[in-house]
């Protein structure tokens, strides 16, 4: 069944330490393509594709001035790189709901493969009636493999980042799904 991320409930999640602590922020307005098996009633359906995008722009976390920093040259360098992308390469079941995949992540130019592990659940209907499903992958990747080295030393290279989407059956306007609270 075609299904599509919901903007608006999902986002790219991370935490790098820096110096002593660590440091949390996200991307938001994910947006893409899920591909999922048909299910029986009440049955996870399973994943089988996905692709996402989202803008670098979008980067946040909670102060200003640093996301200014990190979205410059230093960084993200979003001005030159403003998309980044994600995209199932491949999947493996480990238990019901959980699976091992390998995605390849673009960001600041840069593709290279990640090993996530994912939860999914669903599907469940909403308050407005809208079905909907749900992943949440976790991995970690390595700044300086995208080609960002900026402050080595300070701030950490190994990132952890945490991918949480939620799908709507790709048939729903964007202008008829509810807004985030």
């Amino acid at each position: 069944m075609e299904w599509k991320i919901d903007p608006s409930h999902s986002s790219v999640d991370f935490g790098v330490r820096y110096l002593v602590t660590t440091v949390h922020g996200n991307f938001t307005g994910l947006r893409g393509p899920v591909q999922l098996s048909d299910a029986a009633e009440g049955e996870t359906p399973e994943l089988l594709s996905f692709e996402a995008t989202f803008d670098v722009t979008s980067f946040q976390t909670g102060i200003p001035p640093r996301d200014h920093h990190i979205k410059g040259e230093n960084f993200l360098d979003a001005e030159a790189h403003p998309e980044a992308k994600i995209r199932l390469v491949s999947l493996a079941k480990d238990v019901p709901s959980r699976y091992l995949m390998t995605v390849e992540l673009t960001l600041h130019g840069v593709t290279r493969t990640v090993d996530l592990t994912a939860d999914t659940a669903g599907p469940v209907t909403d308050a407005f009636g809208v079905p909907r499903v749900g992943a949440t992958a976790a991995g970690r990747v390595r700044r300086s493999d995208f080609g960002v080295n900026a402050f080595q030393g300070v701030i950490s290279d190994a990132i952890d980042f945490t991918v949480n989407v939620q799908a709507v059956p790709a048939s729903i306007p964007d202008d008829q799904l509810p807004p985030a609270k």
